[in-house]
């Protein structure tokens, strides 16, 4: 580019990203896993089974939580889109997050002695000051995705490696706390009820997730200057409340939000209620949980890999569609099959390995349909940034983590809700569950996730954009952009 030339506004490099700067962008994502499943399958049983406090209440409070904190999203994207610094647009809420984030997540698995009324009011109040602090790296981190290019295929690679990493580090999180922080001891036998090995993990995590945020932030640093230049757009905060609503006007966004809200619901359910299958369905000891979680990474492999290769060959939409019914068909059969008494029994050599099998590639195909959603939210970026002539990569993610974030808290009280239902006691002992209990809850289980992921297949069938589109799109635009620095020099010259 020659002296005296702006770089070209508002459109993304088109390259391939390089392999240290993919690796440092997802390396952050350890942090939302951990976070992640943390909240998804250990805080229902921490708070319900060992300190004792109603699964309603501790359901009702996190999702209370994430109602108000689906709401912080978007004042955080408004505030990254149109912040300007020589760090750029993300990176300052990238390092001011990393502290606040691993000492809150550390408080709330170590609350108070209190009743059940002051516990729900902290519950709530730290899961939520965990929460909005995570949205201060959540959503200006994914906002930089897009920015890095704008290859339609390398975006999906460069998500997928980013939820590879979130799924990976959560997973190896859950390894190790069953494997060792939770393993059983003679006080404890079933060592998932264990409080201590529950404070050893906040505190491991805590520090896991505050170096993973950190690395991310440093490790994206030298990318600030290829970033697309943008001037900042001055906006009220109903301005950009008014925006999120007006994006819902984008039908590709809207299809996008309604799938992932059906997919989200169930990814949910599925996962506040898998430790309890786990243990008491199952009837696993902390041993077999850790060989689950390993099959579990299996899969996850499989859908970054698989998301790649299936979207070149088939589009993202249709590959979309085949990953969630996949995940539709083999989800349930394990719980299907053990009520109708076809399943190998609790403690048979084959249930393991059988039940990992189709767990892991329904989950991998959930997982996979997700990646393509998130990669298929920047195509839809960019067809309003043709629109509209700016950029608002925070807003359109702040308004994906909105509906994911309700969602997910609805998965946590709709799983509280099933366990109540269902009759499920609290401080329950493994083997001591009744049968019809627990094939209550399976059956529960399997219809709302059936019903929700082949609607989540229905919906993101009509997504409208395919890779001619978004190709046609970026070179229109790069062509507009050329035009009008030319017409600036020009312009310029006159004066």
């Amino acid at each position: 580019m020659s002296d005296g030339v702006r770089p070209v506004a508002d459109v993304p490099i088109e390259r391939t990203v390089p392999a240290r700067v993919k690796i440092m962008f997802a390396s952050g994502a350890v942090a939302f896993g951990i976070k992640d499943n943390g909240f998804s399958l250990l805080l229902l049983i921490y708070y319900n089974q060992v300190i004792g406090v109603p699964a309603t209440i501790v359901g009702t409070a996190v999702l209370i939580a994430l109602l108000l904190d689906a709401f912080v999203d978007p004042v955080i994207g408004h505030l990254s889109d149109n912040l300007r610094t020589k760090w750029g647009r993300r990176h300052p809420f990238l390092y001011a997050s990393a502290i606040p984030a691993g000492l809150f997540f550390l408080l709330l698995w170590n609350p108070p002695q209190a009743s059940d009324g002051a516990m729900f009011f902290y519950i709530l109040g730290i899961a939520f000051l965990v929460r909005a602090t995570m949205s201060c790296f959540e959503v200006p981190m994914a906002a930089l995705g897009p920015e890095l290019t704008s290859d339609y295929h390398e975006r999906t690679r460069l998500f997928g490696l980013r939820f590879m990493f979130g799924w990976t580090g959560g997973a190896l999180m859950l390894l190790f706390t069953f494997a060792v922080l939770l393993a059983p001891t003679a006080q404890y036998p079933d060592g998932q009820l264990n409080p201590e090995g529950y404070r050893n993990y906040a505190i491991i995590a805590s520090v896991i997730m505050t170096l993973a945020i950190f690395s991310a932030a440093l490790g994206t640093h030298s990318e600030i200057k290829y970033l697309p230049k943008i001037s900042r757009i001055p906006m009220t905060l109903g301005q950009t409340f008014g925006g999120i609503v007006g994006s819902l006007r984008n039908r590709g966004f809207l299809i996008l939000m309604a799938a992932g809200f059906c997919a989200n619901a169930s990814q949910g359910i599925s996962f506040g209620l898998l430790t309890y299958f786990i243990t008491y369905y199952w009837e696993f000891e902390s041993a077999a949980l850790a060989y689950y979680i390993v099959g579990l990474l299996f899969g996850i492999a499989g859908a970054v890999i698989l998301s790649a290769k299936l979207s070149r060959r088939l589009g993202k939409r249709r590959a979309a569609v085949w990953f969630l019914l996949a995940a539709v068909i083999l989800q349930p059969v394990p719980y299907v099959a053990r009520v109708l008494g076809i399943f190998p029994e609790n403690g048979a050599p084959l249930l393991l390995p059988m039940l990992l099998l189709f767990i892991a590639i329904g989950t991998g195909g959930l997982v996979a349909a997700l990646i393509l959603k998130i990669s298929m939210l920047t195509d839809v970026i960019e067809h309003d940034a043709e629109r509209s002539g700016t950029r608002s990569e925070g807003l359109f993610f702040a308004g994906n983590f909105f509906i994911q974030k309700v969602v997910s808290g609805a998965g946590v009280f709709i799983s509280a809700a099933i366990l109540a239902f269902a009759a499920f006691p609290e401080q329950a002992v493994p083997g001591e569950v009744a049968e019809s209990v627990l094939s209550n809850l399976a059956l529960l289980y399997v219809a709302l996730i059936v019903i929700l992921g082949l609607m989540a297949a229905a919906i993101i069938s009509r997504f409208p954009i395919e890779q001619h589109d978004h190709e046609s799109r970026m070179a229109r635009m790069r062509d507009r952009a050329q035009t009008n620095r030319i017409s600036d020099i020009e312009a310029t010259g006159e004066r």
